[in-house]
């Protein structure tokens, strides 16, 4: 098989002697003859080449000098992800005849570099689904941009979100100017089911797929403390396990510490600083609240392999490339298969590679968890990603977009709609219903003359003035944060961000943490904190919000199987089947299997160690309140709801107050009131649940705290915190 652009296929021949890998074998016959195509393989088996390599044979094959054009378009979920795949890029790309312009634009692209942008346009470019968004509005690119093909990486993060949904309404826009001409590539190492994925980034026009084997040679180990060293019986603080982590750290070339969320990322990469006094300036915190120059320099010392440890969130858990990474250590089960995979592959990440991590559990009911996932992951089960579908408020979003770019017919644009995988259930009425929206129409928006931001002229809808395009500009995309501060010190060295309600919680003087240092606050100017260096270790972590993640459904569906067995296994045999079980279904190691089963025979003395049949509920009476706690290994946002239906059913107003977690749901009721156990049993009753749900929902505050993101999406709000996310 032979590459269109001859000096590319020598480059290659050159770089890979070995011929091409099995995933670009299967694919590149379908992406060179121009088809749409799904590439599913795991981290390092060439995938993201086995992409581009079609996209730079027919760049090396046109014929000089190329149009003033963006000719290809790669979109990721995260900005150090498209500027990893730039680095990885100029290699190839120096191989190729001259004159091909390959540019990032991201919320990080600076002015200046925009405004080039817009008069040099990159023949391929790397961008985000905001920035696409964005772009396709723009009149500097109004016939700029109709690309042949668009390559979209970690589409299964995408897919499952409405930045997803976003990207899908871009890529029919786009779809619509290439008169039907557009290439589509998704690339995933963790996409689940295929079809589905396919059905996102096609909708129902045909999509290839070519997919290996997801079950990747890799090693996951599942780290516990020295013998002596007790586990906590719960919680999720990431100290307990510094030491530990540390250890782990020392014996390591580079290593790359996931957390479960940005604050707890700030705090154990303290800790391991203190711990590694020797790696201190080795030592490093990635997230999405650190200021963009610092991001830079810490990816580029990953990439070059300067740095002994960097502990992140999320921000650095997809397809990124970072060679020198030969350990990934997960503090706690990160609740979900495909995402342990993910964060594993950032390890070995070259082809022929091997995964290498280390899970590290935070407390005896995590390391169960721990085995629940491990066991998942050998055996390829991952978890099943759900599109939202026919979000609304993204649909007004794009639709005011299309109005900036041209005056649209309802007809053609609800055609153009349809197309995307999200929408084909699209109803008329309700597309209908959102262009009213946007012309000023329905009860909430009461003054319509003021608000409508669309008009129609001879039957068209177009944006009522450039006022309504500028608030457009600034209002794109699908993430909603909460305000943002700043943090600088007084040299204007930028360190980040926090949210605005933690620094209000903070009494004068007190120090906290961000990007792994101690600071205080010295003076404030509106949305900006200037600091100083703080010591001592009374310190204080920003709360982020957006970085804790629900247990998924396989993931809950992995652990309740184990506690199954290992209730039955007590009833049958008590310690020492619990422990055969581990040890050989499990593949438990002797030593976690040790811990487990002392852990099981802790429970069994109190309780059957709860499972889903029969579920177990605990009555704790404490003077004039009872808790009852139900364990339901569900997940978190299955039992929000049960809390909710279940406190409604049982209670007179104010006698029941309802909280919940991935492993359960907890009950306070007034102890005079409390329900007897035939009550309990008819709350949790299937009849009648999706009528009391909505009523439990028009009761609490949940769709009022939820109004302001999906009124920000919709346009219909300006955003608290505009961070440049175009």
């Amino acid at each position: 098989m032979k590459l269109l652009c001859s000096e590319l296929d020598a480059w290659f021949q050159q770089r890979f002697p070995a011929g091409f890998s099995e995933i670009q074998k299967q694919a590149l016959p379908h992406t060179l003859a121009g088809r749409n195509t799904l590439i599913l393989a795991p981290t390092g088996s060439g995938k993201t080449l086995a992409a581009f390599l079609s996209v730079l044979s027919r760049l090396g094959a046109m014929e000089r000098p190329l149009p003033n054009a963006v000719l290809a378009v790669y979109v990721s979920p995260l900005r150090s992800l498209t500027r990893d795949i730039e680095r990885n890029l100029m290699e190839p790309l120096a191989a190729l005849p001259p004159g091909i312009r390959m540019e990032v634009r991201t919320g990080d692209t600076a002015m200046a570099e925009r405004g080039r942008q817009s008069r040099q346009r990159p023949h391929l470019l790397l961008t985000t689904p905001e920035s696409l968004s964005s772009l396709l509005s723009q009149v500097a690119y109004r016939d700029a941009l109709r690309p042949f093909v668009v390559i979209v990486d970690e589409i299964h993060a995408l897919a499952e979100s409405k930045r997803g949904s976003l990207l899908a309404l871009s890529l029919e826009r786009l779809e619509a100017r290439s008169g039907g001409r557009l290439q589509r590539i998704g690339l995933s190492a963790t996409a689940s089911p295929p079809e589905r994925i396919a059905a996102f980034l096609c909708g129902d026009r045909e999509c290839r797929i070519a997919s290996v084997d997801l079950r990747r040679a890799h090693r996951l180990e599942i780290a516990v403390p020295a013998p002596e060293q007790r586990m906590a019986p719960c919680g999720y603080n990431p100290y307990r396990v510094a030491q530990p982590a540390a250890d782990l750290v020392a014996a390591s070339r580079c290593s790359l510490v996931f957390t479960a969320t940005r604050s707890a990322a700030e705090r154990l990469g303290l800790a391991l600083k203190i711990l590694l006094p020797e790696h201190d300036e080795q030592i490093e915190v990635h997230h999405a609240s650190i200021d963009m120059r610092s991001r830079l320099r810490i990816e580029d010392g990953l990439a070059r392999g300067t740095y002994k440890a960097v502990v992140c969130s999320t921000s650095l858990e997809l397809g990124v490339d970072f060679e020198a990474v030969d350990q990934v250590l997960l503090i706690g089960a990160p609740r979900g298969v495909s995402r342990a995979l993910q964060r594993l592959g950032r390890s070995g990440h070259r082809t022929g590679g091997v995964a290498a991590g280390q899970l590290v559990a935070l407390s005896l009911p995590d390391l169960l968890e721990c085995v629940a996932l491990r066991h998942a992951a050998a055996a390829g089960r991952l978890d099943a990603v759900r599109p939202p579908r026919a979000p609304l408020d993204v649909l007004a979003q794009v639709l005011l977009g299309m109005a900036i770019e041209r005056p649209w017919s309802p007809d053609d644009a609800y055609s153009v709609v349809r197309g995307a995988g999200p929408y084909r259930d699209l109803a008329r009425t309700d597309f209908d219903a959102v262009l009213d929206y946007l012309a000023g129409g329905g009860k909430v928006l009461a003054d319509t003359q003021r608000y409508g931001k669309i008009i129609t002229v001879d039957g068209r809808f177009q944006v009522a003035g450039r006022r309504v395009a500028t608030q457009y500009y600034s209002n794109i995309g699908a993430i909603s944060d909460s305000v943002q501060v700043r943090i600088v010190t007084k040299k204007n060295g930028r360190l980040g961000e926090v949210e605005e309600d933690f620094l209000n919680s903070l009494q004068p003087g007190e120090a906290f943490l961000i990007g792994g240092r101690t600071v205080r606050v010295a003076q404030t100017y509106q949305n900006t904190a200037v600091v100083e260096a703080a010591q001592g270790e009374n310190v204080k972590t920003p709360r982020w919000m957006g970085g804790k993640m629900p247990l998924t459904a396989q993931l809950a569906a992995e652990e309740r199987a184990l506690r199954r067995g290992l209730r039955q296994a007590w009833l049958t045999g008590g310690e020492q089947a619990c422990r055969a079980l581990l040890r050989r279904e499990w593949k438990a190691s002797e030593e976690v299997a040790e811990r487990l089963t002392a852990y099981v025979a802790r429970q069994a003395k109190a309780f059957p160690i709860p499972a889903d049949e029969p579920v177990c509920v605990e009555r704790i009476t404490r003077r004039r309140s009872q808790l009852i706690l139900f364990h339901v290994v569900a997940g978190r946002s299955v039992n929000r709801a049960l809390a909710w239906v279940a406190g409604k059913r049982l209670g007179v107003p104010g006698s029941v107050v309802a909280n919940f977690d991935d492993h359960g749901l907890l009950l306070s009721v007034d102890a005079r009131k409390a329900p007897s156990d035939e009550a309990l049993r008819t709350a949790f009753r299937p009849d009648g649940w999706r009528q009391d749900l909505r009523d439990a929902l028009a009761a609490n505050e949940t769709l009022g705290r939820k109004f302001r993101a999906v009124a920000e999406t919709g346009q219909l709000l300006p955003r608290k915190s505009l961070r440049g996310a175009v």
